[in-house]
């Protein structure tokens, strides 16, 4: 039976791509991009006899991010089919897709970003000059996340200044990007530790596709560099899991924070939430205080158990890790099966182009998946 595809576009394993566009009217369709020269050799879509539908299957394409538009009787458009979008440099937007993005198991797992966005803090080089980038990072990092399927995000130093409307939530900004690239509804919420630098208010943030609820906020340490941690449930895929995001200090400081953390996590109302994950920047190596509590807690280290440990700097001496996801599975309930436990934003697949620098920590992407049968 011969498969009929959907207007838009869709990338196979093999790095081919299909792309479709349904339009009656139109005489003559094509796609040009980055991968024909653009104009020097566009593809023609072949309209399908008796329907209104045009399309056309590539040869595999080169790793990495692609832009394009459709070329429809001579009128150059975006695909409206396909959200994905980059900048074009000319003040518009070229339609794009991703062929070779890393391996995340099984689509129907829960996917779950974890991330130190080190808000307004980082620096960038144009035309020889110093600027803060971080605005078009906040895109940069949507876009991988709608790419790449993820469901949750679990963020720390997440800022925004004291006073400048330039600078505004960052949470806030990736929920837009977020709901632009995908086409749905993102929940968010953003809750303040302290200020940071004096000028900026530095939190934790929960994005999710799915509903969030029970939102708790817990007072680890009330000094001028205050931490808390940000718990709360939502459900994704039918399945409900209680996340949570923190950043706590270094040292025994830190390993104090992590045993509160832990003894509200157990107060907090039993609910029919399969696991608890908590991730975060625990500025603590695997051999610290702050790792164990949370092991001697009944958590999985998910590192350690996938034997992904790899450093949160890529490009600085710090060899071992400090960021972490550590799941417990609730009373009663299978553990989860953990499809991939991957690093992105580490700006070291330019192949790809999925994955720029965002900040002076790496993400972490785990995808996690429950049989409910």
């Amino acid at each position: 039976m011969t498969v009929v595809p959907s207007p838009g576009c869709q990338v196979a394993p093999d790095g081919s791509v299909t792309f479709a566009h349904a339009d009656e009217h139109a005489t003559q369709v094509l796609v040009a991009g980055d991968f024909t020269g653009w104009g020097k050799d566009p593809i023609p879509l072949v309209k399908r006899e008796g329907s209104a539908l045009w399309a056309v299957t590539t040869r595999p394409l080169p790793r990495g991010v692609h832009s394009y538009k459709l070329v429809v009787d001579g009128r150059w458009k975006a695909d409206g089919e396909n959200p994905l979008d980059v900048d074009d440099g000319l003040g518009g937007r070229n339609s794009a897709f991703v062929v070779g993005a890393r391996n995340l198991g099984d689509p129907k797992a829960i996917r779950v970003l974890s991330l130190n966005l080190h808000t307004y803090q980082e620096r960038g080089l144009r035309d020889g000059l110093v600027v803060n980038d971080s605005i078009p990072k906040l895109e940069r990092i949507a876009f991988g996340v709608a790419a790449m399927g993820l469901d949750v995000l679990l963020l720390q130093e997440v800022g925004e200044h004291v006073s400048n409307p330039v600078e505004p939530n960052a949470g806030r900004i990736l929920q837009d990007h977020l709901e632009r690239f995908t086409r749905r509804r993102w929940e968010h919420v953003w809750r303040e530790a302290h200020i940071g630098f004096d000028v900026y208010r530095e939190g934790l943030s929960i994005l999710s596709s799915g509903p969030i609820e029970d939102v708790t906020t817990l007072r680890l340490s009330e000094d001028g560099l205050a931490r808390i941690a940000l718990i709360a449930r939502t459900t994704i895929k039918e399945t409900k899991i209680r996340v949570g995001t923190t950043h706590v200090a270094w040292g025994s400081e830190g390993g104090a924070q992590v045993e509160k953390l832990l003894a509200e996590i157990g107060r907090l109302p039993a609910g029919d939430h399969v696991a608890t994950l908590v991730t975060g920047d625990l500025n603590a190596g695997p051999e610290e205080r702050q790792v164990a509590h949370f092991v001697e807690r009944g958590y999985t280290d998910v590192g350690m158990a996938t034997r992904a440990v790899w450093p949160t700097f890529g490009e600085k001496k710090l060899t071992s890790r400090i960021d972490y996801h550590m799941l417990r599975a609730s009373a009663g309930r299978r553990a989860a099966r953990i499809e991939s436990f991957v690093r992105v934003f580490d700006g070291e697949g330019p192949e790809d182009g999925l994955h720029p620098r965002v900040s002076d920590h790496a993400g972490i992407v785990g995808a996690y998946r429950w049989d409910l049968g």
